[in-house]
Order: C-alpha cells, then structure tokens, then sequence
C-alpha cells in the first residue's frame, strides 16, 4: 500500500528531513528541480520553448531552479514570477539570484501562446485560500494556450487535501510530486486537473515525529496478495457460505448480478433469499445458487432464522425494494445479525428513512452508498459530501461504527474518522446499471473467503475497479455493463494470483500484510 499524505503531513515530513536528519533545504529543492526536468524529458514534452509560471513560495523556488537546470542544458526557458514580491521565502529569493547568475531570463507579462511547455509552479500543496480575479485569469490563459503542461507538486489552484477547486486551477498533462501522493490529485475534479502522476524520491520519507491521522492509503499492484490463498485441500464449506437477501418482483436482475460476482470471487455457497415472483428466473440464470423465498406480502421468521445460522456472511439490499415487507426483514437482520454484514442499495435507502436502523446493528458491518444515498444517509447535500469526501465517509463510519465505502469516481473506504484507503481502480464505463451489485457481491465473497471486513472492503472496491478497467479495455469504456465486469473478475483474480506467486517472498520481507490497513 502506497501512504497518501494531507498538506500538513507533507509539510511536517518535509521539516523533518531538514531539521531531524539535517537534510539542507536547497538540497531537497534541487532534487525536486531535477525532478521536474526529468519528467519534461522523458514524457515527450516539447521543449522548444519552455515558460516557468513561480509563485513567491518554496514550490516557486523549486521551478525557478528547474528553469535553471534546462537553461544551462540549451534549452530556451524563461521564468515569470507571479504574486506579491514582498512575500517571497528566502529559499526562492535565493533561487532567482542563483539562475540570474547563471544567466537564466525572467520575463514580464509573456505571451502564453508563444511556448510550447508551461511548467506549473506557481502554488504547489500551500494554497489555502481562494483565488483571486488575477490569478483565475492567468490560469483560464494557461488552459487555452494550448502549450503542455506540467504542474510541480500539485496542479495550481486545487485543494491538496480534498481536491476542490480553490476557484480555477490550472490543467496539467502531468503532474510531478514530491515523496507521496496527495489526496486531492486523486480525489475529482483535482484528479481531472492532474494528468498523469509521477511521484518522485527527493530525499523525504516518513518520519517518527510527524503525525500521520488522518492514515490514508491506496492499494497498488502488489497488494493482490492481500486476496486469500485457496487452499487446495478446501471443500465448497471451506470457502464459506454466503446468504444474500436481495430482488424482490421485476428487480431479480440485482439479486443475479450480486450472486453471480459472489460466486466468481470466491465464496463456496450462495443462498439468496428473495420474493417468491424470483424463484424460477433465478434458477433458469444461476443454476449454482440455493434460493430461499418469502411472500411479498409476509415473510417467515423462522426461515429467516435459520438461513442466517447457515451462513457465514450476510449481504442485504441490492433490488429488496423499500416495501413494507423489506423494511421488516432488513429490521430482523440488523438486530438479529452477529455475523459480518454488508448494505447496499435498497437497504440503504430504507436505513435513510429509518436512521435508527443503524443504532440496532452490533455485528461487523460494511455499507457501500453511492453519493445519492449517503446524502439521504446523513442529510448533507451531495455538493457537501463532494467537498470533503473523507471527512463525510470518516464521520459517518466513526459515529455508527460501521464501515463506510463511499462510492464515487474515486470511492473512499473509511473504516473510522481517521482510517481510509481511497480506491484509484475503476472507470467511467463502470458508471452503469447493476455495477454496485457486482460490487456487493465481491465483498462478499471476500468477506466468505476469510478475509476481515476492513481488508474485504479495500480490496473488494480495488478488484472490482481492475475487473472494470479489463472490461473496458476489452470492450471500450461507453460499451461496458454490469455483467462484463463480472466477465472479467476470473482473468483479474487468476492475474493477481500469479503476481501474488511472485511477491509473497517480498510481502514476507517487507512485512505487509492484512492488519496493515486496520486501525491500531
């Protein structure tokens, strides 16, 4: 797992590596420097004419001397300071006297049009602020120049921690950043605003004496070994048993795509209990599947009873429908239930009407909204949800004691008010009918495997982003449905084992390993 670290954290790791390890500051810069020139290389920038947009603070410094480093290489490059001269740092103070030294030229008021690559190093992760009207025109000018972009650090303009828009930002094609990601070049529309990310080594590491709560991470490719071995002397028990209370008259289709996703991460046995109108269509597209029926008008207790001292997993929601009946079998299971749980779809739009719902639940327990239902969940706006995703998805887990998946562009597993892993897996074309069913079902099926709920939910959302971006890749992203992601989880899952193969030698050595994403 890669850590992602808030504009404070980057802040106070970059002070410990100068005033703990003695790590001198200009050092840093010039590394962060030649970063940059590198990247501008070695991403097909054209460089015939190249503009240093610099801000007055250390970001600034660090392009003052990248203009610097590409002037002295033959390069034409010039600097345009932007901003208050009065409120400068020393360390980019130093810099300009350092690359007018050496010859490098500072231009007034270019013409943006004039060069082919603009570097970005105006603001970097500092901003905390909104624009002002002159800084919003030069970066509506930058975005129409038509030149390439590179931005330092983080695109100007987008808040580092959320990804908001602090009024206009500037578009990078690429984005070059320094020791660790940052949320908001992952989290839209800072995602939309970055381009492709490099993340540089530039002598900055974690370090003991900085603070990292809130702990945010992202799984990458080597964490495929966090999904469980199969053990070859299994039986389908071994694999665990999944009841999945789902469909209800005209919504089997949800039932069918969470059963049929359970089934291919995993689980041994899936049981769906659902309305009676469901029982043959079910049996007709999923022969493997055990049903369970209840009347749409009532429903057996005592059936109910039984099937969730059967399993092992419990999922409820996908096409339960919000009638009274669901409302009373989702009210059995949640002060019922002490195995893990997950809720979706119509459950959650039911515990949206209900909220105290949640307050009965006291096994573990996932719940995966998409922005919509966490709006009816909490009563704020989806615009303020999309202000702070990881304060709204921590806040909501942390007070229920739940944990929260919150589904977006780029979904958000907070496991409390200060635990997350934001998922960069995933497509547009898997903005489709069905696909949060599929998702239920991979979590549950992790969740039957044996994995901890916290894992099964970061890896669950990771799996079902690769398992869409091959169905995208086979198919073309306008032209992918539910079921192609499904379609795809077998040659994900049989990819990540092989790479697995590969790294549990170093997984061992490096010691990762599912606790890793679990609150201490």
């Amino acid at each position: 797992m890669k850590r992602i670290t808030t504009a404070r954290q980057m802040k106070e790791s970059d002070q410990a590596a100068i005033m703990t390890m003695d790590m001198p500051s200009c050092v840093l810069m010039e590394r962060a420097a030649l970063a940059v020139t590198e990247a501008l290389r070695e991403e097909n920038f054209d460089l015939g004419r190249i503009l240093v947009l610099c801000g007055g603070g250390n970001n600034g410094g660090d392009g003052i001397a990248a203009a610097r480093i590409l002037h002295l290489a033959g390069y034409e490059v010039a600097v345009c300071m932007t901003g208050n001269p009065a409120h400068r740092s020393e360390e980019n103070k130093k810099q300009q006297k350092i690359a007018e030294n050496y010859g490098t030229a500072f231009v007034n008021n270019p013409k943006l049009s004039e060069y082919t690559t603009i570097v970005d190093s105006v603001f970097g992760i500092g901003l905390s602020r909104k624009l002002s009207e002159e800084y919003r025109q030069l970066f509506e000018k930058v975005n129409e120049s038509g030149a390439k972009v590179l931005a330092v650090d983080i695109p100007s303009g987008i808040d580092a921690d959320t990804g908001c828009l602090m009024g206009a930002a500037i578009r990078a094609d690429v984005t070059v950043t320094f020791a660790f990601e940052k949320p908001g070049m992952l989290l839209y529309p800072g995602a939309s605003y970055a381009g492709k990310i490099r993340v540089s080594d530039i002598g900055i590491y974690e370090h003991d004496s900085v603070c990292y709560e809130p702990e945010i991470f992202r799984l990458e490719e080597t964490d495929g070994n966090l999904i469980p071995k199969r053990d070859p002397s299994g039986n389908k028990g071994t694999f665990g048993k999944v009841l999945l209370i789902a469909g209800s008259p005209g919504m089997e289709g949800a039932s069918f795509l969470s059963a049929c996703s359970c089934f291919r991460t995993g689980a041994g046995m899936v049981k769906v209990y659902t309305a009676k109108d469901n029982r043959e269509i079910l049996l007709r597209q999923l022969p493997e599947v055990m049903l369970s029926c209840y009347n749409e008008e009532c429903f057996e207790k005592e059936t109910l009873e039984r099937d969730m001292r059967w399993a092992d997993v419990i999922g409820i929601g996908p096409g339960l429908s919000q009638s009274p009946t669901a409302l009373k079998i989702l009210e059995y299971v949640t002060q019922n239930c002490r195995k893990p749980l997950v809720i979706d779809a119509d459950g959650l739009n039911l515990i949206s009407s209900h909220p105290q719902i949640l307050k009965s639940i006291v096994c573990p327990c996932i719940l995966t909204p998409h922005m919509g239902e966490m709006s009816r969940l909490t009563g704020l706006t989806v615009k303020e949800i999309a202000a702070d995703r990881l304060k709204a998805a921590g806040d909501f887990a942390g007070h229920y004691h739940i944990i929260c998946v919150l589904k977006d562009a780029r979904t958000v597993v907070s496991f409390d008010e200060t635990h997350f892993v934001i998922n960069t897996t995933g497509n547009s074309g898997m903005a489709t009918a069905g696909s949060g069913d599929v998702l239920t079902g991979m979590i549950l099926g992790l969740l039957a495997a044996g994995t901890d709920e916290r894992t099964a939910a970061a890896v669950g959302v990771w799996l079902h982003g690769k398992a869409g971006d091959d169905a995208r890749d086979r198919l073309g992203e306008a032209s992918v449905k539910a079921g192609d992601i499904i379609a795809s989880i077998p040659a994900v899952l049989r990819r990540q084992g092989q790479a697995a193969e590969k790294n549990y030698e170093r997984r061992d050595k490096c010691g990762i390993k599912q606790t890793d994403i679990r609150p201490d």
